[in-house]
């Protein structure tokens, strides 16, 4: 029986639970357990006899259920839920905002006393378009964004479709009105196409901002840092002297890797004996693989090669090695030497746990927070230096993708290759699927021709300056960084 330890609170709200058992009711004969009755003061319930559920496995490692304002669990919601996680196997974050959407939208309802099931009457009092007025006063307001608002929009219509589908609902009148669109985009192969959506009159229409120079649109709004403040950001990094946010961000400025897939590196993602200060060939790249297969997590685990310096490598290698970071691995529940993490924090937690992951660090969502939080030192220090700019992590990104640019026009411009090749290659080192994405960065670069500085001589410049800085530092460290 499983114990939600959960008081009243007058509202609907999700909660996790671990290591539910899998079972269904049957008869005396065919159980294998009995749950106690409901009311142990009812002398004549015996219980229930149960069995294990046939094609399931005999528990679930964490499962979401939606506990009502009485502290009872709301049936539908919790068996939707349920559905989720076996039939359509989503992952757990998305169920998560589903339990999480899903308790919004009853709180919505009970507070203007309507039933989730009823359906009779005018559109305006109908259960979803009841939601969607409310959903419309808080984007008015600004307490919610049209992003987040469409995504409870899709949630309540996944519930509601669900309902149709599997609980023979039958509401009295339309609970939505679908509509078909029909978006226009440019595929890997730079070949015009149309993708037909299906989606609903509850969905607020997109209003995302459009870029006006000041910004790229790369999974986010980024902000490409200049030549100089590229600089003053290693300035800053060194001198705050934390190794492992130093080394996340160097990957970032010379692979243009996302977050998720910067902190999930693993030990045997890094290539040994390359890089060192006298390889000939130490700004050759060395590709590491992401992605689905991988531990190494991607943007929804699409698979992609990333290349990365060899002299990257070569710092990173030497970092594993410290005294440092094996006093971080020690605490780690990994014990497979390559499969463990590159960046832990004190604890020997990640800064950023891995889908494959959640389960050995008990479905913790840590995403990165470490290094959002740094990033206030960051700007603090850059202060001190009166270096003012608009700074994030993500940022790095978009930063060496306008750096990459400039590199292939220089060669564009010495006839080494032509536009064609040049937008191909930056497609493919900046893994974007529309190649709409990485022609706004050619877009940017006519805006602000001389943001850029090419990503070799950037590499070379880095390079020297971290190992100098490094080398200054290192008598202050535990581990020794520097070659």
């Amino acid at each position: 029986m499983i114990d939600l330890d959960s008081k009243p609170s007058g509202r609907y709200h999700k909660v996790a639970l671990k290591n539910v058992q899998i079972w269904e009711p049957c008869s005396e004969e065919d159980s294998t357990e009995w749950l106690p009755p409901i009311d142990k003061n009812t002398p004549f319930s015996k219980g229930y006899p149960i069995r294990r559920k046939p094609l399931f496995p005999p528990s679930i490692d964490r499962l979401h259920v939606i506990v009502q304002p009485d502290g009872a669990l709301w049936l539908e919601g919790c068996l939707y839920l349920f559905w989720c996680n076996y039939v359509k196997a989503l992952k757990h974050s998305t169920i998560a905002n589903t339990a999480g959407d899903l308790s919004d939208f009853m709180n919505k309802l009970l507070d203007g006393e309507r039933d989730y099931n009823d359906f009779s009457g005018l559109k305006v009092h109908r259960p979803t378009y009841y939601y969607k007025s409310e959903l419309k006063l808080e984007i008015a307001r600004g307490s919610l964004k049209r992003k987040p608002a469409n995504r409870k929009i899709s949630n309540t219509v996944g519930f509601y479709n669900w309902k149709l589908e599997e609980r023979d609902f039958k509401p009295e009148e339309e609970m939505w009105k679908p509509v078909v669109k029909h978006r226009r985009y440019t595929d890997i192969h730079g070949v015009s196409q149309i993708k037909e959506i299906h989606t609903t009159d509850l969905s607020f229409k997109n209003a995302e901002s459009i870029s006006t120079g000041r910004f790229l649109r790369d999974g986010g709004k980024l902000f490409p840092i200049d030549r100089k403040n590229q600089d003053n950001l290693i300035k800053a990094l060194t001198d705050l002297e934390n190794p492992e946010m130093l080394l996340a961000h160097i990957v970032s400025l010379t692979t243009g890797a996302r977050i998720q897939s910067n902190l999930t590196l693993r030990h045997n993602s890094i290539q040994p004996g390359v890089g060192a200060e006298d390889d000939p060939a130490k700004y050759a790249l060395y590709y590491i693989k992401m992605g689905e297969g991988t531990p190494v997590d991607t943007k929804n685990s699409k698979p992609q090669s990333v290349g990365m310096p060899a002299w990257v490598h070569h710092l990173l290698y030497v970092y594993i090695n410290s005294d440092r970071h094996k006093a971080r691995c020690a605490k780690s529940p990994i014990t497979d030497d390559g499969g463990q993490y590159v960046f832990l924090t004190r604890s020997g937690r990640p800064y950023y746990i891995a889908d494959a992951d959640r389960k050995l660090f008990n479905f913790s969502a840590e995403a990165g927070s470490a290094i959002r939080q740094f990033a206030n030192k960051i700007k603090e220090r850059l202060n001190e230096m009166n270096a003012y700019f608009s700074y994030s992590f993500h940022d790095l990104r978009a930063t060496f993708g306008m750096n990459l640019l400039e590199d292939y026009m220089k060669q564009v411009k010495d006839g080494k290759m032509n536009q064609i090749e040049l937008l191909s290659l930056l497609q493919r080192r900046l893994n974007h699927e529309d190649i709409n994405t990485t022609l706004a960065y050619l877009r940017y670069r006519e805006e602000h021709p001389q943001l850029a500085q090419a990503q070799d001589e950037f590499e070379i410049h880095l390079e020297t300056l971290i190992r100098k800085e490094m080398a200054k530092h290192d008598q202050k460290r535990t581990g020794k960084l520097s070659p």
